[in-house]
């Protein structure tokens, strides 16, 4: 017989974290044994990471399947959910994240009461890594956080999927806090065609693109409570720049085609656009991240310009990057840099002129 739920856990070169990851996961799944699959998906580490699944295995019933080579992350991914895992539901965990005692039976205990649902939102509690790097760690070291990924904190039913999005800081992008009914996602997952990761929204934003053709106006569950814990280890930081500029603005276009309010992401692009101004600065640069060899400042501006965040942006990019360098890298951004520069200093001396004044007049 089939188990209700898959627990799918992608890696690759993380065995210590995936041995916390492991740790955290057994108990709970072994008290649930028959409902729940725990399996680790490994795209040929050539770290000690089979040592650890093996190890792992000593606690309880784990699959572990390892790819004849580094298929890539989404494929890794995909595989996962369509071909490894069996259960009618899947939860697609990374294998720097732990869970909280309790959460896996909370997990089983809301898709059995509420059958009718393809789509259940964990919550998260978020953490630096440094509270974990270079010691093993438990559950126990983070009974208390600092924040969570959504704020609220009461477990409910919302009765459109697309209301989660707003609530969520990540937008739904962390796969970790999806548990989705696998026949839904397949419907999707099997018709995209295999790209160079971060080359497109579907091939960065994986998960919430499938949702986005999925979930919008069905109703979803929220555990409110942070069942998993984000202490992780960006493996995606070369690629950090070409997600903030362009994907997730795309992401947010293809959640509004798929019939998402406008309102519900406002937020979410205007917090994007405020945190635009360093990887703009490096285009004014003249360095070119991964991904980002034809990335157009004018067209972005074109496309944002509604936004007072998109132009506070450039702003602050333009006068932080110096002259010579913005002139090396393109005469056309070095006259806007010119122009803002003497905004700015303009501005300072205003400001300076305005201190010195007396405060009251001797009338």
């Amino acid at each position: 017989m089939a188990p209700l739920l898959s627990i799918c856990i992608p890696t690759y070169n993380r065995a210590e974290l995936l041995r916390s990851a492991l740790l955290s996961l057994m108990p709970q799944v072994k008290k649930m044994e028959g409902e729940v699959e725990l399996v680790v998906s490994d795209n040929c580490s050539t770290d000690n990471t089979r040592q650890v699944v093996e190890w792992a295995q000593q606690l309880g019933t784990l699959r572990y399947h390892r790819n004849n080579e580094n298929i890539g992350a989404i494929p890794n991914l995909l595989f996962l959910a369509d071909s490894l895992a069996e259960g009618e539901f899947c939860w697609l965990l990374g294998d720097d994240e732990m869970l909280r005692p309790g959460a896996v039976a909370k997990v089983v205990e809301i898709l059995k009461t509420q059958p009718e649902l393809d789509y259940v939102y964990v919550n998260y509690s978020i953490d630096s890594f440094d509270r974990r790097e270079g010691k093993a760690v438990t559950p126990d070291d983070f009974r208390e956080w600092t924040r969570t990924a959504s704020a609220h904190l009461e477990e409910r039913r919302v009765e459109r999927w697309e209301e989660l999005l707003s609530e969520d800081i990540n937008c739904l992008t962390a796969m970790y806090c999806s548990v989705f009914r696998r026949s839904t996602w397949l419907e999707v997952a099997r018709d995209l065609k295999k790209q160079e990761l971060y080359s497109s929204v579907e091939w960065t934003y994986t998960p919430t693109v499938i949702f986005a053709r999925t979930m919008v106006g069905k109703p979803a569950w929220s555990t409110g409570y942070p069942w998993i814990i984000v202490c992780s280890k960006e493996s995606w930081s070369d690629f950090i720049p070409v997600a903030m500029l362009l994907r997730f603005h795309e992401l947010l276009d293809v959640l509004k085609k798929n019939g998402v309010d406008k309102e519900l992401l406002e937020h979410h692009r205007r917090r994007m656009l405020t945190c635009a101004m360093p990887y703009l600065a490096e285009v004014f640069r003249g360095r070119r991240a991964a991904r980002l060899e034809w990335f157009s400042v004018t067209k972005f501006l074109a496309k944002h310009y509604r936004y007072v965040e998109t132009w506070g942006a450039i702003y602050s990019a333009l006068i932080s990057v110096p002259l010579r360098e913005e002139f090396r890298a393109s005469p056309f951004y070095a006259m806007f840099a010119l122009l803002a520069k003497a905004t700015y200093h303009c501005i300072r001396l205003g400001k300076r002129l305005r201190a010195q004044l007396p405060r009251r007049l001797p009338w």
